[in-house]
């Protein structure tokens, strides 16, 4: 009895453990650029067809350092029963290291795009980690892809 006891003790934690980073709570980061120290670029080059691409550049990722993931997100207008707001895209940009910057570029459709942001994530603040936290950062896309014109890039 002793022995099974312990066995379920041993399953639970194992399927348990787990789970506690998936709950782990995700705040944005109301700090401006400046005050967290972030340098990046962002262009987008309007194809005049509907589509642009987008080139984001990371420079210096300042106080958010070391950058865990840089997302492309597209929210929703529908919400959670929680209040927030859902997804309908989300995905992790491929970086590429150029000259000592992460680089990453999506093609998308503009009206998509003009909804948009970038989300910078990272699990530490000033170099500091808090368990089951993670932070991000966003950077709407709105008003560059407004003022994109025809086979011109806009910064």
């Amino acid at each position: 009895m002793y022995r099974a006891t312990i066995i379920i003790f041993g399953i639970f934690i194992l399927l348990t453990f787990p789970v506690s980073f998936a709950l782990a709570a995700g705040f944005q980061l109301g700090e401006s650029n400046e005050q967290l120290k972030l340098k990046y670029d962002v262009s987008i080059y309007d194809h005049d067809t509907g589509r642009v691409t987008i080139k984001f550049t990371l420079k210096d990722p300042g106080r958010l350092k070391p950058i865990t993931s840089i997302d492309f997100y597209i929210p929703s207008a529908e919400k959670h029963n929680s209040g927030g707001y859902k997804a309908d895209l989300t995905i992790s940009m491929a970086t590429n290291l150029e000259e000592n910057q992460q680089v990453g570029t999506i093609h998308i459709r503009k009206d998509w795009a003009a909804r948009a942001e970038i989300q910078l994530k990272t699990g530490y603040l000033d170099g500091k980690q808090k368990a089951l936290t993670w932070y991000y950062h966003s950077i709407p896309l709105k008003d560059l892809v407004f003022r994109a014109q025809p086979h011109k890039s806009v910064n």
